[in-house]
């Protein structure tokens, strides 16, 4: 197993006392760990918002792309070399705003990544504006009489598209949020892992304390999807776990019939080409 400190560096973090971003990465650097994936191995493509500030602060391949669309980054990483664990680190926001299609899409087609939504039910990096998983009526900052459209339930909403693994934690518990992450990245296919995450700063209501009196924790995947959306329902508790995992659907590039059979991967595959007798035509 290697050392959680490999994962380390000395950047400073930026995030508020108490976010749930420092749960998230302490789990994510022990997962690495447990199942023994070296630095060099790992590649995490973040999102713009308080979450992609994290891309500085692990010791692995990082790469910070536009807003909402770590997903498509994760999966270019992905398809152009299957020996990387690949990781798309993304807000609530950045999710379901702009890269909604880019969810959709990535489940539908079962890309062989990880992606870690972080749900603090705001856009935090700016000042607290709501997001579509803010609850309807809440009050935030630009809405002072409350939100006026019904939220969105993001397990629910990938369980309804057939994701093959999805996965709801809170960012408190570092032991369960670390089991999750390492089913997760050992899943052949796309797993989604939403964690409810603490906001300190513009989601005081939903404390610790708060969480700790809602949560219910599963101890094993239901059997069928039609129970695990019903349980993704948050009205009344917060069940945390592995709710659905389907580990028969092919992956998008195991179906691709012009790679069958080979074993090189795409980035072995790139070729130089000499083009400066093209450049000469734009002297």
């Amino acid at each position: 197993m290697i050392d959680v400190k490999e994962y380390n560096n000395k950047v400073v973090s930026t995030w508020c006392p108490g976010c749930g971003n420092f749960g998230i990465h302490m789990a994510l650097k022990k997962a690495f760990s447990e199942l023994d994936i070296a630095p060099k191995d790992a590649f995490i493509t973040f999102d713009i918002g308080c979450n992609g500030n994290g891309a500085d602060k692990i010791n692995v391949n990082a790469f910070k792309g536009l807003h909402g669309r770590s997903v498509p980054l994760a999966v270019g990483v992905k398809l152009a070399n299957r020996k990387l664990t690949v990781i798309a680190d993304i807000g609530d926001g950045g999710t379901l705003h702009e890269g909604i299609d880019h969810l959709i899409h990535a489940i539908r087609s079962n890309y062989d990544i990880t992606i870690l939504i972080h749900n603090n039910q705001n856009f935090a990096l700016t000042t607290g504006q709501a997001t579509a998983t803010t609850q309807e009526k809440k009050k935030m900052y630009g809405l002072p009489d409350g939100r006026p459209e019904r939220e969105i339930n993001i397990a629910e909403m990938a369980l309804s598209f057939n994701s093959t693994f999805v996965a709801r934690a809170y960012s408190g518990d570092i032991v369960q949020l670390t089991e999750i992450l390492k089913k997760a990245i050992k899943h052949k296919g796309c797993s989604i892992v939403e964690v409810m995450q603490y906001c300190p700063t513009y989601n005081k209501e939903a404390s610790p304390k708060w969480f700790q009196e809602h949560i219910e924790k599963l101890e094993k995947p239901f059997k069928t999807k039609e129970e695990a959306i019903k349980a993704s329902d948050m009205k009344e508790s917060i069940i945390t776990g592995i709710l659905f995992e389907d580990p028969d659907l092919p992956t998008y590039y195991d179906q691709l019939e012009n790679r069958k059979d080979i074993k090189t991967e795409l980035i072995d595959e790139v070729k130089s080409f000499n083009i400066d007798n093209l450049l000469e035509k734009f002297k």
